[in-house]
């Protein structure tokens, strides 16, 4: 009876212990499941370059869709992000000193490849930020202390520039606002150039004209313009065909398909000697509308003399300045194709409203080197390091802007000005 008993308490603890397991394993807390954070990739930008304060998103995949997740920086100064998904993130570009700084982004827990392939080696150009108010600067990547001869603006991020450069010259052209600039074409002494909507064009060489290939390139390829002396004015239109050259002797020359010249008029300069007169500079609107200045002698005195061509039928003209003996031509700036001023002596200005056929004394006062006009009353004009500003059709001048640093050259197009001087791009929106 004894035994009995005693194996019913046994079989009964070993029901209890099973209990008791069966219990503590139905409790027991699963292991959580291994999450797999995947690398991050960048694959492209919205945009490669722009102002500061503009948005710019950037493409990629396994992103964070969290913002505070992410951190983007540019040379150490933060970015504030707008917002953020797995393939996008929009930020906001901040100010920086560089104008390509170096992009740092982090996203928390994750590894960053950037497979972006640019002009700026994979991060993002910053422009300053313009202004309607005041005048604006940037680096000037080129550091050039040379002569700079002409300038073409196009828009507030195309911009050519001639400039002394290996004993010749260089023609450089930005499309990104300044951040980069590239060797366009090749010039002679004069730095003539003619730059296309396409960016195909003309320029001046010691030996002949340049054809230069879209995109611009230091290898020259020359078209039929043989011709005696250096070209002062060059013009093609954008079809790179009708075109115009102006040789330093007086010398016209024309096409109509891009490849033979002729010549349409011939100022007599050689003809009396080498030193009866010669053409400095020009300035172009069209093929109809040209103003070449420079100088001629006249009985042995010597005067400011401009060759021009003002419209379609009447072909070309000569104009010396009779009152202004012994002076030299500085500048030609023409607005439109009636409004224009010629620069006597650095000092005073001459106006037309009829395209050169007629000119009225204007203005008499300080040493200018360089003029640009936006219209028949308002223009700019350079005096070492100061710009100043007319509104008034250049009777008066009031200063606008004082650089660091003597300024060598200034143009305008479509309500920008843009100016240079050593170390700096100076520019202002209108």
């Amino acid at each position: 009876m004894k035994k009995t008993v005693l194996l019913a308490a046994v079989l009964q603890l070993f029901m209890v212990l099973g209990s008791c397991s069966s219990d503590s394993d139905s409790t027991s807390t699963p292991e959580p499941p291994v999450v797999v954070i995947k690398a991050a990739k960048v694959t492209s930008y919205s945009k490669n370059f722009g102002e500061a304060g503009e948005t710019i998103t950037i493409f990629g995949e396994n992103f964070s869709d969290k913002i505070s997740d992410i951190k983007i920086a540019f040379d150490g100064v933060s970015a504030a992000v707008v917002s953020s998904t797995a393939t996008e993130i929009v930020f906001k570009l901040p100010s920086t000193e560089k104008l390509v700084p170096q992009l740092s982004l982090t996203i928390e827990n994750r590894t960053i490849t950037n497979e972006v392939k640019n002009d700026y080696k994979g991060n993002i150009g910053v422009l300053p930020k313009s202004s309607t108010t005041d005048w604006f600067t940037m680096d000037n990547v080129l550091k050039n202390e040379n002569k700079v001869y002409s300038v073409q603006v196009v828009s507030d991020k195309i911009m050519y520039y001639s400039m002394a450069d290996y004993g010749a010259s260089g023609v450089y052209r930005t499309i990104d606002g300044g951040i980069t600039f590239v060797e366009w074409g090749r010039t002679g002494f004069s730095g003539a150039f003619s730059a296309t909507k396409n960016d195909e064009g003309w320029a001046d060489t010691a030996f002949g004209i340049q054809k230069v290939p879209v995109g611009g390139s230091p290898t020259m390829e020359f078209i039929s313009a043989t011709t005696k002396g250096i070209y002062y004015s060059v013009y093609v239109d954008d079809d790179m065909k009708k075109g115009t050259i102006i040789t330093s002797y007086g010398d016209v020359y024309s096409t109509a398909d891009g490849v033979e010249f002729s010549q349409v008029y011939d100022a007599h300069f050689l003809d009396k000697g080498f030193d009866s007169g010669s053409i400095i500079k020009s300035d172009e609107i069209d093929n109809d509308h040209i103003w070449a200045i420079g100088m001629k002698k006249v009985e042995n005195i010597y005067y400011p003399f401009i060759l021009f061509k003002n419209n379609e039928t009447e072909g070309w003209k000569e104009h010396y300045f009779a009152s202004e003996p012994n002076t030299l031509a500085a500048e030609v700036s023409f607005a439109d194709k009636a409004n224009g001023y010629f620069l006597i002596n650095n000092s005073t200005i001459y106006k037309t409203t009829d395209g050169g056929d007629t000119w009225t004394k204007i203005y008499s006062g300080e040493k200018f080197t360089k003029l640009v006009f936006k219209d028949a009353n308002t223009g700019w004009a350079v005096l070492e390091n100061k710009i100043y500003k007319t509104v008034d059709g250049a009777k008066t001048w009031t200063l606008d802007y004082t650089n660091t640093q003597a300024i060598k050259a200034i143009g305008y197009k479509n309500n920008i000005v843009w100016a240079i001087s050593i170390d700096k791009i100076i520019k202002r929106y209108l």
